[in-house]
């Protein structure tokens, strides 16, 4: 018995993607990838060793967060279910997606608005209350002042900074969320089938060589509710929870539709042979940004309307088929 198959039979075949998964969210900037470790552990090895390699993750991110804790001095028990927490909600959701035999498109919708919910709650008990922003703007204060500027009042930045950014995040985070675990779940599917052709259900539809993506005809009236809901809440100057529903469900529907448009347009080179044009279409979506934002937004804009068009207009249906 040579040294590889030993190895491969006593070390589980979830635990390295488990101690990965927890290392990415306790590095901080690699959070939003935690997850695709763990999906990649359901699709290829199965639910039995995919919560297995959930449970070594929470152990991992749990064990990583007492030792921050520790390090500040702030290790309490609170303080550290507090801080496990949100890992814990997330890979519950994609523990759902993969343990739930349905349409993969409605479960991750479901679990999305779930998670929002959850996550909404906690965000509301963390930075939503107004004495919560007042730290915050405290802090910033005590920030500005040891870069040698003076006279900055709390107050002020606190509706010049704080409010804002509370308001922005308010406003994202639950299309943040759909973009976190609907990614985690297809990459992590990709990683783990790279040879397929097709994908197993079709709901979702994903050719590795032709790179298709299609979203579900149900989900566009869902989508045009949220954008009609948001034009309500611009033009109306409305404010709370209607605003916050309706920017986050109109994002959410911009990034799957993107998402679509994206395809068209890979589509589009592929069918011509000259597929590396398609890597480099969101390069220079982000080069005309830079250039010039207004002109770059328009252009960004086109790519989700790209993808609600495809609803009727049907691109990539060759006459005749």
């Amino acid at each position: 018995m040579d040294s590889v198959s030993f190895r491969s039979r006593h070390i589980p075949v979830f635990l390295f993607p488990g101690i990965l998964s927890g290392l990415c969210y306790v590095s901080g900037f690699l959070a939003v990838i935690f997850l695709v470790p763990i999906q990649y552990v359901f699709r290829k090895e199965g639910k039995r060793e995919g919560l297995f390699s959930m449970l070594v993750s929470l152990a991992v991110v749990g064990l990583g967060e007492a030792l921050r804790l520790s390090a500040f001095g702030a290790m309490q028990v609170s303080f550290l279910l507090q801080t496990i927490l949100p890992p814990t909600l997330l890979l519950l959701a994609l523990g759902l997606v993969d343990f739930v035999h349905a349409d993969p498109w409605k479960t991750l919708v479901s679990a999305a608005v779930v998670l929002a919910v959850a996550f909404g709650f906690l965000l509301q008990a963390s930075i939503g209350t107004k004495e919560v922003q007042e730290s915050l703007a405290a802090m910033i204060g005590q920030m500005f002042e040891s870069a040698g500027m003076q006279g900055l009042d709390t107050s002020v930045i606190t509706e010049a900074y704080v409010v804002p950014a509370v308001s922005v995040i308010f406003n994202c985070f639950g299309a943040v969320l759909w973009l976190m675990l609907a990614g985690s779940w297809w990459i992590g599917n990709r990683l783990a089938a790279p040879k397929e052709k097709e994908a197993s259900d079709e709901s979702v539809v994903y050719d590795a060589r032709r790179s298709t993506f299609n979203v579900p005809s149900w989900l566009l009236w869902p989508s045009i509710a949220g954008w009609t809901l948001l034009l309500f809440v611009l033009y109306g100057h409305k404010d709370g929870l209607v605003s916050i529903v309706a920017w986050n469900v109109s994002l959410a529907a911009v990034c799957w539709y993107a998402l679509q448009g994206f395809s068209v347009i890979s589509y589009f080179f592929q069918s011509r042979s000259v597929r590396r044009m398609t890597g480099l279409v969101p390069v220079l979506l982000i080069v005309i940004i830079l250039l010039d934002i207004k002109v770059g937004l328009v252009v960004a804009a086109f790519v989700p309307i790209l993808g609600v068009s495809e609803v009727w207009l049907q691109y990539r249906i060759h006459k005749g088929a």
